[in-house]
């Protein structure tokens, strides 16, 4: 009889893991991503944190907007031409395994795509700048990007990238929102000689 009633138990406790699991992974980032898009025309400044020493080349603070789940999130300041180009970075996901990569990928972009930002009405729609392309074994280094739909030109200029990059044995999927000006400096290489996206470094 006891060893059922434990049994019992471990198999109720089992089937709440798993549907805690996966309600964390299908919880919504919109609501703490729209908090960074309104907060992009200020260069981030209102949700800067703590300043972060690192390399003396980039400006880091960290965010004081977390996404749910991200391992960390972070506010980079590249500076150049007398100004600073800032990005703002969550590290959403960090697995050895390419089939959970592209689950979660996929749907994050979902979760990102097509829905009108919540305080600024249907006229300014989160919409993908390509059609959808889907992470694989082939790259090192994926992207898809976003751009918002826009009638007062403020945030023409706002790029919200979707990337998953595969470096020592594991995948990263980050969530990156800048300027349009750092998007050739940000996005993957098209180049397919580039070492680094297609896997041919020796280093």
């Amino acid at each position: 009889m006891t060893k059922k009633l434990m049994l019992s138990s471990a198999i109720i406790l089992i089937a709440f893991l798993s549907s805690a699991q996966t309600k964390n992974t299908l919880s919504t980032i919109r609501p703490q991503l729209e908090k960074v898009i309104n907060d992009y025309p200020n260069q981030f400044a209102l949700i800067k944190g703590t300043q972060n020493q690192g390399d003396p080349s980039v400006i880091e603070y960290s965010s004081k907007v977390e996404l749910k789940g991200a391992v960390e999130t972070k506010i980079l300041g590249y500076p150049a031409n007398k100004k600073i180009n800032w990005l703002w970075e969550a590290k959403l996901l960090v697995t050895e395994e390419t089939k959970e990569m592209q689950k979660q990928y996929k749907a994050y972009y979902n979760d990102i795509l097509g829905k009108s930002l919540f305080s600024k009405g249907a006229n300014n729609s989160i919409t993908a700048s390509g059609t959808y392309s889907a992470p694989s074994e082939e790259l090192r280094l994926w992207s898809n990007q976003f751009h918002i739909n826009d009638v007062t030109g403020e945030f023409s200029k706002l790029v919200i990238d979707l990337v998953a990059e595969y470096q020592n044995f594991e995948w990263t999927v980050y969530l990156r929102v800048y300027d349009k000006e750092k998007d050739e400096d940000m996005r993957p290489s098209k180049d397919t000689n580039d070492p680094w996206r297609y896997g041919t470094n020796k280093n």
